[in-house]
């Protein structure tokens, strides 16, 4: 695999779990898993949730917003996990190329 491909934004996993669905991305040696997931309740928000976040270690932060759809829950929180990222240290993703990857596998 060449060094430009491996550095490339990546779905590197994807499963059913016990919520909805999860999806692992890799991109330059940092790790997002996001897991969207539908609503569950009338208390809930809106449509869809997605999560997101870099670690699965306790205390790490998960970036988590709803929708009306699942591309707009993935807008928000792009836009969150940008503002939150400096003082959260949270890894830089090119969100549209997280979008475009997820398109490709129907998950949007």
């Amino acid at each position: 695999m060449k060094q430009a491909e491996k550095d490339s934004l990546r779905i590197t996993d994807q499963f059913r779990g016990r919520r909805g669905f999860v999806y692992d991305f890799r991109c330059q040696g940092s790790r997002l898993t996001l897991c969207i997931v539908p609503r569950a309740s009338p208390d809930d928000s809106d449509e869809w949730c997605i999560e997101a976040r870099s670690s699965h270690a306790p205390g790490a932060v998960v970036v988590a917003e709803w929708g009306p759809t699942r591309v707009d829950a993935l807008r928000a929180v792009g836009r969150t996990w940008v503002s939150q990222a400096p003082e959260q240290g949270l890894p830089s993703f090119d969100w549209d190329a997280v979008a475009t990857a997820l398109t490709q596998v129907r998950a949007l």
